[in-house]
């Protein structure tokens, strides 16, 4: 198998809605561009419809940015997910900052049911 291949059907994920947040290790602008192209060239980010961003965490007693750096922080994330998503999945509507993943407040989202967005309506409709 080369390098850049998937051992499933990449199919079993066409019309889902990806679910992502970059976690409390508070990963890098680089890093979160280099993860989503990574996805993008195996043929993962063009099979989702949507794409939900959990809101990043700019802040913990390792980095603890001021509001300023904070904004940057997220800002900088946000650009790297809308370049990746520009080059490889250029039609998939993006929701930023949900609150879910490593953030507060905290929503808890289950796997296995329903999500469905509508953009014109900026709605999120979640069925379990």
């Amino acid at each position: 198998m080369a390098d850049r291949e998937i051992a499933h059907d990449l199919s079993e994920y066409d019309g889902g809605v990806l679910l992502l947040e970059t976690s409390e290790g508070m990963p890098s602008a680089t890093e979160v561009f280099s993860t989503l192209r990574n996805m993008g060239e195996r043929g993962l980010l063009g099979r989702f419809p949507a794409l939900l961003m959990g809101r990043p965490k700019t802040w913990s007693f390792e980095r603890p940015n001021t509001p300023e750096e904070a904004a940057r922080f997220a800002a900088d994330q946000r650009e790297a997910v809308l370049r990746a998503m520009r080059t490889h999945a250029f039609d998939t509507t993006i929701v930023f900052d949900v609150d879910f993943g490593h953030t507060d407040p905290q929503l808890v989202i289950p796997y296995g049911g329903t999500v469905r967005v509508d953009g014109p309506a900026r709605r999120i409709t979640v069925t379990y």
